[in-house]
């Protein structure tokens, strides 16, 4: 099994997070191999980033997705300039409010979803994108187990903010499961 993964974002959004997590929790907890590179553009903050996230049975040996399996975009630029590579059918997240001009999606199975503006209403804060993007990932691939999940960002998150942090991981799963996704 190998397992290909991206998030692309503008600088400051946090899936850069999302994907530390979910490596850390394929290595950690589910004994698998895992790889995270994120790339940056000049401008970070502000600027097209993505990170791809590489899960399988056996050793890594080259950290960057070339087929990828499942996508997240949380904004029009990272979602041109990283779509190319997702496999004919393969599942992409997007930011319905921020990502507008799909064009031609294949055999994908697309999700649209307010996920930036939900993440704000509904828990508090953007900040906690990357944990909704990571259960989102965790829902639609179950690439790792739901509960494992739980477990690593109770661990994980700081304390005084566990309750948000649960709260971002209901959000993902809940707006994935109210969306009705386009498959062509």
């Amino acid at each position: 099994m190998k397992y290909q993964i991206r998030y692309g974002a503008i600088g400051g959004q946090g899936l850069i997070t999302a994907a530390t997590l979910l490596c850390e929790i394929a290595v950690k907890i589910e004994n698998k191999h895992a790889v995270s590179s994120p790339t940056y553009t000049a401008a970070v903050r502000g600027g097209a980033t993505k990170a791809d996230v590489i899960i399988s049975d056996e050793p890594v040996l080259f950290s960057h997705a070339t087929a990828i399996d499942f996508c997240i975009c949380t904004d029009q630029r990272p979602y041109a300039l990283y779509k190319s590579r997702l496999k004919n059918d393969g599942i992409l997240v997007v930011d319905s409010n921020l990502v507008s001009d799909l064009g031609d999606t294949l055999g994908w199975t697309v999700y649209q979803v307010p996920l930036i503006a939900a993440t704000e209403k509904e828990v508090g804060s953007v900040v906690l994108t990357s944990v909704v993007s990571l259960a989102m990932t965790q829902h639609l691939t179950n690439i790792i187990g739901y509960d494992n999940m739980v477990a690593f960002v109770k661990d994980w998150a700081p304390k005084h903010y566990l309750d948000e942090n649960l709260k971002a991981l209901d959000l993902g799963v809940r707006l994935i499961e109210e969306c009705v996704p386009i498959k062509k």
